[in-house]
């Protein structure tokens, strides 16, 4: 049986653990990084080109995961940066002379930038913007000189954009990754060890640990995402889009079943896993060589038992005969709809603004101070920005951790290494240690990326924006204390400036899945990724509990925060063995086999769904039908459960 984990019983250290483990391409990201770290670094103290910390840092961000997205957020990145350099040079040209005029048009220029950042689908592009427009404005408070004010603007974009432009150069060359390959490496893994496990049924060892329930969704998802940069890259996934997504569902559902393998296996058995193994391994050379799968006649097995081993048959055997038909896109009309918020928005206006007052509040503090080692208190603001209230706790925990983490090692070495530094060789051999500790986070999950990026920065900007060797601890302290200063007032802004909980909108979007679970109950031939795109859902719904459990405040305010937190838990480990328990239903039911429970399980989950989000379910649903089918009772059993929970949610509510 599937096990399912607990992450309450963690302990942090665990916990952290987990989050720094190796898995196939971390390593390769964070070679990547540091090649191209290496050649930035040398070319930037050989010919002297100002903010190496930009350059680190934009290598960072343009590596990725693959050439498709590595190539996109590079292109990103340099109209990003072309954009904002324009309109910096053009805000001075106007408004020299008259600092109020020109922060005043720096702010609109900003306010512009940060809700289009929300408002449209690449907001990389000004999010950058708005970061190098009000960035740009420390230069005009350093000197009265216009040229030298043009011309640090114009090394800030040759800074930016060389190292992006070599970051894809060595992606493109060194240690490459193609989505494609990607994918059909990662398919090819979970087919050996669905066949190694299904080779020790056949030999009677003892079955290998069976992985929990959060395992198999986080490599189910892998597969989503990989299958979409593929279809980005190779244009023959576009056109059959719909028989990858079925070939990921196949797998994924035969690597869901294998865990559970009877430990102590019948002489039908065996032979059912015999014809299972080879037609596996017939189904690995087809992905391998990208060819049509088929199976013997002999291979679809049909009975009326139950079990394990007949799933996964009839689930092969069902793929077989899956046809080729191009999937539709609702890409069109979701573009509408964005172009239409992106006339007016007030939740978007309301989140530029807040953003656009915190800056300025640290602006002024800036300028009030004199005080020209915090000017990252100003960068904050926009780094630490997000969508939400929970996000943007996240981001802000994320940066902080991060600039002690790169203030602490740019101090050890200050105090125990620079001394001995004479060359560049020495500098590179400081450095790149820890350099790629930061690529080693950064190229782990999205929990705590963003610290790795942030450690490196700081330690950059700490140590490697002189040419030579630097012994000062007070800029080490003000890059400290600028960012927390930015951190704590982006928070306070977000928390008490119209915030934006997420509260409500979990329960909408549990509300969501549970509609879209019940229309995938009744529905006895679901298109391709059907599985797939609920477990996406569930996947976005576990985000949004995070989320939540980060907003500041929560656990303070009353016992209904609280008891939300553990509702939404209980919620989210019941829908995720719901899924689980319906991809497991028997694949070779015929239309009307079991058509009455069905639909009573649908109308359940439909009844759920409305509890969900208003609390108050238009119908009521008998808890304890009769003449449940045997195969669909642990399903109906956890449909239950989930009611349960939803009704002690309820009354928490009411007496909250």
């Amino acid at each position: 049986m599937i096990t399912r984990a607990d992450p309450a019983r963690d302990t942090g250290l665990q916990r952290l653990a987990r989050l720094l483990r190796p898995y196939p391409g971390r390593g390769n990201l964070m070679m990547r990084c540091l090649i191209t770290c290496t050649l930035v670094m040398i070319i930037s103290l050989t010919l002297r080109v100002p903010f190496l910390a930009l350059s680190l840092i934009a290598v960072f961000y343009v590596t990725q995961k693959n050439i498709v997205l590595s190539t996109l957020t590079g292109t990103l990145f340099v109209l990003g940066t072309t954009l904002a350099v324009g309109l910096s040079i053009l805000t001075l040209k106007l408004t020299w002379e008259y600092p109020l005029l020109r922060l005043l048009m720096a702010s609109g220029l900003f306010f512009t930038c940060v809700y289009l950042m929300r408002a449209t689908k690449y907001g990389v592009v000004f999010f950058l913007s708005g970061l190098v427009i009000f960035y740009t404005q420390t230069f005009a408070d350093m000197t009265d000189n216009a040229d030298s004010v043009v011309r640090m603007i114009l090394w800030l974009w040759v800074a930016i954009n060389y190292a992006i432009i070599l970051t894809l150069i060595v992606n493109l060359l060194f240690l490459p990754q193609e989505p494609v390959a990607q994918l059909r490496a990662e398919l090819l893994a979970q087919l050996a060890e669905i066949i190694a496990r299904t080779e020790r049924l056949i030999r009677r060892e003892p079955p290998p640990e069976a992985l929990s329930a959060a395992t198999i969704q986080e490599k189910t998802l892998m597969l989503q995402h990989m299958l979409a940069f593929a279809i980005m890259r190779d244009k023959r996934y576009r056109q059959d889009e719909a028989w990858h997504l079925a070939q990921i569902s196949t797998v994924s559902g035969l690597y869901q079943m294998v865990q559970q393998l009877p430990a102590q296996p019948q002489a039908d058995e065996l032979v059912l896993a015999q014809t299972l193994l080879e037609s596996c391994k017939r189904f690995a050379v087809s992905i391998a060589e990208d060819s049509a799968f088929s199976v013997n006649s002999t291979d679809a097995f049909h009975s009326t038992r139950q079990g394990t081993l007949v799933r996964m048959l009839e689930s092969l055997a069902a793929f077989s005969h899956y046809q080729h038909v191009p999937a539709e896109s609702p890409a069109e009309s979701k573009e509408n709809a964005r172009v239409k918020g992106l006339v007016m928005n007030q939740t978007w206006c309301r989140f530029a603004l807040k953003t656009l007052l915190s800056t300025l509040v640290c602006y002024f503090i800036y300028i009030a101070a004199d005080w020209q080692g915090i000017h990252t208190i100003m960068l904050s603001c926009i780094i630490v920005a997000q969508s939400s209230l929970g996000s943007t706790a996240h981001r802000g925990l994320l940066r902080v951790i991060g600039a002690v983490l790169g203030s602490l090692a740019a101090l050890l070495m200050v105090i125990l290494v620079m001394p001995h530094i004479e060359s560049v060789v020495g500098l590179l051999a400081m450095s790149l240690p820890v350099i790629g500790l930061g690529a080693w986070i950064y190229a782990g999950s999205e929990k705590i990326s963003y610290a790795g990026i942030q450690m490196m920065f700081t330690f950059a900007l700490a140590l490697l924006e002189s040419f030579g060797p630097t012994f000062e601890l007070v800029e080490i302290r003000d890059r400290v204390i600028g960012i927390l200063l930015g951190v704590l007032i982006a928070t306070v802004f977000h928390r008490y400036v119209w915030p934006e909980r997420e509260g409500k909108l979990f329960w909408t979007r549990v509300s969501s899945l549970l509609t879209a679970l019940a229309e995938r109950v009744k529905t006895h031939s679901p298109q391709a990724g059907a599985e797939i795109a609920l477990r996406h859902a569930l996947a976005g719904c576990q985000g949004i509990a995070g989320r939540v459990a980060m907003e500041p405040g929560w656990s303070a305010d009353n016992r209904q925060s609280e008891s939300e937190i553990l509702a939404a838990q209980q919620v989210l480990g019941h829908l995720s063995e719901i899924i689980y328990q319906f991809e497991h239903l028997k694949a070779g039911q015929s239309e009307n086999d079991f058509a009455v429970e069905r639909q009573q399980a649908a109308e359940r989950l439909q009844y759920c769904a409305t509890l969900a989000e208003t609390g108050e379910p238009t119908a009521r649903v008998a808890p304890n039908t009769q003449g449940e089918a045997g195969c669909l009772q642990p399903l109906f059993n956890e449909i239950e459960q989930l009611n349960l929970s939803l009704r002690t949610r309820q009354t928490a509510t009411e007496r909250g």
